[in-house]
């Protein structure tokens, strides 16, 4: 009798052990089992410290140059999961977004809308500010090449630097067209500009959406 009850046993948690077998072979779903489970406190906490660093490794895992933004609104909270503006890695966000569980407070979103209102963008240390920057457009094999110009310019951070503009390019645009449409990104100081031809970045969506029609 005791082997049989343990036998029944076993085979009720057999499907447990295989689902969670089959998880931990997945990257995707193990990101997700950590995310819901972490979702309270990332709620409760926002994009801290802690967050940031255990967000940055399970997405990762997943696949490199994926990133992510938290948005809060009221009582609701959202989950961005972004390429910045790299349409190679579109496919990736997809997939990651379809596999995603629901989650209450949550919405999960596939790549940065636009925004209503342009704000800086800092990536380790380095900030693009669009109420501070100049760009230009260039031809880049049927797409637009963007320079910016910036007040104060490191470029011994420039992927910090491109990264931070991408991620402003997406606020202006939104994601999917600056995958689609932006080709190279590039920055330099505001003294090599030239006055007659380069634009207050405030006037970027204007600019873009014009030559994109």
């Amino acid at each position: 009798m005791f082997l049989r009850r343990a036998a029944l046993v076993c085979l009720c948690l057999l499907p447990g052990l295989l689902a969670a077998d089959e998880r931990r072979g997945d990257p995707i779903a193990e990101f997700w089992g950590w995310f819901e489970a972490a979702a309270p406190r990332i709620y409760k906490n926002g994009d801290d410290k802690t967050n940031r660093e255990d967000m940055t490794y399970w997405l990762g895992r997943i696949r490199d140059g994926m990133s992510y933004e938290i948005v809060r609104d009221g009582r609701k909270a959202e989950l961005i999961i972004s390429a910045d503006g790299h349409i190679g890695l579109f496919g990736a966000v997809d997939t990651v977004v379809n596999g995603a569980p629901k989650i209450r407070r949550w919405k999960i979103r596939a790549l940065r809308p636009r925004a209503g209102r342009l704000t800086p963008v800092t990536v380790a240390g380095a900030t693009v500010d669009p109420a501070t920057a100049f760009f230009d457009l260039y031809e880049d094999t049927g797409r637009l090449g963007v320079v910016f110009y910036l007040p104060e310019y490191d470029a011994g951070q420039i992927e910090a630097y491109r990264t931070a503009a991408r991620r402003l390019l997406c606020q202006a645009v939104g994601e999917r067209q600056v995958g689609n449409d932006v080709g190279f990104v590039d920055l330099d100081s505001q003294d090599v500009r030239d006055a007659q031809f380069s634009r207050p970045f405030a006037e970027f969506r204007k600019v873009f959406n014009g030559l994109r029609r």
